[in-house]
């Protein structure tokens, strides 16, 4: 054991849990995108931590985006009417407005699909 390194006990913890979790991303999904780009991963619990870093990364792009839609809601009725939206709308709605503005946030720039049209939402 000259030539091991030994690993702190909170890792050893982790990695002993990793064995066991079932991540909301499938290992499968995470395994095929990481095959994808060009890495092969046999160890399961370096996969589910992708996948649980993954899942991290959409949850806080989600909490984003949802801060961005409660500023919009915020904005002045004559602003929101100005834009396309209708200021006496309350629902709860991610709009591809709202993700491109959370996606910013973290560094990743996406444009609107070609199939949309460059007509405001109503």
């Amino acid at each position: 054991m000259a030539g091991q390194q030994q690993l702190p006990a909170g890792l050893k913890e982790l990695l002993a849990e990793l064995e066991d979790y079932a991540p909301t991303v499938p290992d499968q999904v995470t395994q095929h995108a990481l095959r994808q780009s060009g890495y092969d991963c046999k160890d399961v619990r370096t996969v589910r931590m992708i996948s649980v870093a993954a899942q991290r990364f959409v949850a806080q792009v989600l909490e984003e985006a949802y801060n961005a839609h409660k500023l919009r809601q915020m904005a002045p009725a004559a602003k929101l009417k100005e834009a396309g939206y209708d200021p006496k709308d309350k629902r709860e709605l991610l709009t591809v407005e709202d993700l491109l503005k959370a996606l910013e946030e973290y560094g990743v720039k996406a444009g609107r699909p070609p199939y949309y049209t460059t007509a405001k939402p109503q």
